[in-house]
């Protein structure tokens, strides 16, 4: 348990300490505050606009996070920056969760930055804090969370580039895979419906910002898929991980 969280924390601290990453955070926070000024061009629903607006750069961080996974394991085999771990006994488990463990965290850390800033952001426009906020915002770190573990799949088996390609076309996917079942009625559709990630179970942008309830349990249903989802990835990655040659 120690050696997994010596490899997360340094994961977490290696990135977090990247200037550039706080730039991008800011410029991420201050596109959702430049929304208020849109109240003509929204026809004012300025306010549903900013709302959606939070979510939706919320997500693209959440993304972009996710795939820092899939360039980082790969670098750290090539360049053989994680020999000493790797030699321990029980170091290849500890290094891939801990490498999950370490970019889901980050993934939290920076979607919450954004939130954070965003529902400041609305506030000094129009005085209160969205309802909402930080519900959506929990089910797009719980998406990139599951984004994480796909990422970590993809990282053990192929290059770095591959990896992030095929994590960013999961991500496409998953937000049309309730329209598999009525594509085609089949067996194969049905058990792709099944396997492929479901992001439509962590979606209520929509009705969020128009101040709809959503009830609870369907919440808490979708951060445990997304969780469990993610963990049974990392389980597969470290799988597949425990009999790769690293020679």
């Amino acid at each position: 348990m120690n050696d997994i969280m010596t490899v997360a924390q340094s994961t977490f601290h290696r990135i977090a300490r990247m200037k550039a990453l706080y730039f991008m955070l800011l410029i991420c926070v201050l596109d959702v505050a430049a929304m208020a000024a849109y109240g003509e061009l929204s026809l004012g629903l300025e306010k549903e606009l900013m709302f959606d607006g939070a979510l939706a750069i919320c997500l693209v961080v959440a993304l972009i996070t996710a795939l820092v996974i899939a360039f980082d394991v790969p670098r750290e085999l090539r360049d053989k920056t994680a020999t000493y771990i790797l030699s321990k006994p029980g170091g290849r488990d500890a290094f891939v969760c801990g490498k999950f463990l370490g970019v889901a965290t980050l993934v939290v850390y920076n979607v919450a930055i954004v939130a954070v800033g965003s529902a400041l952001a609305y506030r000094l426009s129009f005085g209160k804090v969205p309802e909402g906020l930080g519900t959506g915002a929990a089910l797009v770190a719980a998406e990139g969370v599951m984004l994480v573990g796909i990422g970590l799949v993809f990282s053990v088996l192929l290059s770095d580039t591959l990896a992030a390609i095929l994590t960013f076309v999961c991500f496409c996917v998953g937000h049309l895979v309730p329209m598999l079942p009525r594509i085609s009625d089949n067996p194969l559709s049905h058990a792709l419906y099944y396997a492929l990630p479901n992001f439509y179970n962590l979606d209520v942008k929509t009705e969020l910002s128009h101040g709809v309830a959503v009830d609870p349990a369907f919440l808490l249903m979708g951060i445990f898929y997304a969780l469990a989802y993610a963990i049974a990835l990392t389980a597969l990655a470290n799988c597949i991980f425990s009999r790769k040659d690293l020679g």
